[in-house]
This record gives C-alpha cells, structure tokens and sequence, in this order.
C-alpha cells in the first residue's frame, strides 16, 4: 500500500556536507518514487560561497535554503510530508513542522551517522551532521528553527548508527538517547520500535549510508559493518507497521556510483513509497 501524504519536497542540498553528488541524489529519488495524491514542489538551491564561517562549511546556503524550506512548509501547512534530499540537512524543516502538528511524535533517525554535532564539536564544520542536533534546539543560531527543540531526548531513537565522533557519543550517552546498534538491528529488525507505543506518530529519517556499503555503496560517507538492505527494509516495515508514519526523508543517495538500483527500491517500498512489494 502506498503511504499517503500531502506534500513532497525534492530538495537537491548538498552544501550542508560539500559533496554535490547527492543533489543528484534528490532527483535520482524523485524519479524512484511516484507522488501519492499530493503535491510536489523541488525547492531550488541556489549557489553561495564555499567558505567556512563561524566553524560551519557553507554556513550562507544552507542557512537560506533551511529558512526557504521553513516558509514553503508553514504556507503549505501539510498533515504528513515526504522529502527526497540531498544531504541530511533537507528535511529538518520538515520534521521540525511534524513535530508542532503531531503531539508525541517520535523520531527514528536510521543512519551511520548520528548528526548530533555541533559547530563546536564538528571535526569537520559540515552541517550534515548536525540535523538531529538541530531538532534537539542547539546549533548555530542561523540554523536552528523559532520554537526551541523541537522533540524531545526521550523521543529520538538512532538505528543502525556506528559512526560518531567523541562529542557526539558523549552527548547521546548523557542524553540517553535510545540506541538500536547493527548489531542489534541484524539480530532483531522488527525490536527497532521497541519501547514505542503501538500507533504513535513517527518520523523516519533514512540516510541510505546507514547500509554495510558493501551491499549499498552509492552513498556520500560510506561506514563499515552495517545492515544489510534487505535487514534495514525490514527493519523500516517495522517502523511503518508499528506507528502512524507523519513524515518521511530520504537522504545521501549518490546514484553515480554503482549499485543495484533493486537495493533502493527495497527500502523504498518499506515505507510505502513505491508499488512496489519489498
């Protein structure tokens, strides 16, 4: 059955981790995942400087597209919204509005990566890696949203994540941040949504890097000793069958490596996006 929403956002942002392949990405997803009633609207992103400022790459751009990605969403006012990105900054605004509409949503962020940096923790200064940080309500003052954290610690639960840098471990440890490690998603997908109420309002976040890249290589930051995609499918169907899904973002896709497109779909098909049966 296909997941029904009012709004899809193709946002080609790559800025936000400086590897303009996944702005390919955006389209690649779009073209994978057929619209379901609603309407579509691909969000421009527009050039900026490739400069570093207050510790963050790109700081100009991405700031404007996360302020232009706010606006479309609080005009469209949408119940449950899809976004195809590039990088995985593209859809904190739209999660940061799901979690205003939808009271008690929880958010499962299915990724190698946990984003929680922030400018001053960021080995890099790439703000990809500082989208869940954000919906937590710290970051940089230029992008962050108006209403404060937007879910709570207590609401988040990373699946599949490997790879974080110290300042980030030492914060999802002292926030006590559910974790589902591989170890535990290869063992047991469906546990993902455990200790969750059957029937909460969910966000998925789906960065395809959180795949051993052996099986799923066409990725931005490839990291060792995942999931296969078949076991992170399962794991996704878990989640869509559990929860009343609100809001889905698809992120990190670099399509120009190869891969088995069937891989994709897979995980597409999961959450509904596709017709097609898994």
């Amino acid at each position: 059955m296909m997941w029904q929403r009012d709004v899809d956002l193709v946002v080609p942002l790559w800025q936000g981790g400086d590897d303009v392949r996944v702005a390919q990405g955006a389209s690649a997803l779009a073209r994978l995942v057929p619209s379901a009633g609603g309407s579509r609207l691909h969000v421009s992103v527009t050039d900026g400087p490739r400069e570093k400022v207050d510790k963050v790459r790109n700081l100009q751009v991405v700031a404007d597209t996360l302020r232009q990605l706010r606006e479309r969403v609080a005009h469209k006012a949408p119940v449950r919204v899809l976004t195809l990105g590039g990088d995985c900054l593209s859809d904190v605004a739209a999660a940061e509005h799901l979690a205003a509409r939808h009271k008690g949503m929880v958010v499962y962020w299915v990724d190698a990566h946990a984003d929680l940096n922030t400018p001053d923790s960021s080995p890099s200064g790439k703000a990809h890696g500082m989208g869940l940080r954000l919906l937590l309500g710290e970051g940089h003052p230029r992008l962050l949203g108006n209403g404060g954290p937007a879910v709570p610690h207590s609401h988040v639960t990373l699946v599949g994540t490997r790879d974080l840098d110290p300042g980030e471990e030492e914060f999802a440890r002292s926030a006590g941040l559910e974790q589902v490690d591989p170890v535990q998603v290869i063992a047991d997908p469906s546990g993902v949504v455990s200790p969750r109420p059957q029937g909460t309002p969910a966000y998925v976040h789906l960065d395809m890097d959180v795949c051993d890249p052996v099986d799923l290589p066409a990725v931005s930051c490839p990291s060792p000793q995942g999931p296969r995609a078949a076991t992170v499918a399962q794991a996704l169907a878990a989640i869509a069958a559990h929860h009343d899904v609100v809001g889905v973002g698809v992120c990190e896709y670099v399509p120009v490596i190869e891969h088995d497109t069937d891989r994709v779909r897979a995980l597409l098909a999961a959450l509904g996006l596709t017709g097609d049966q898994g």
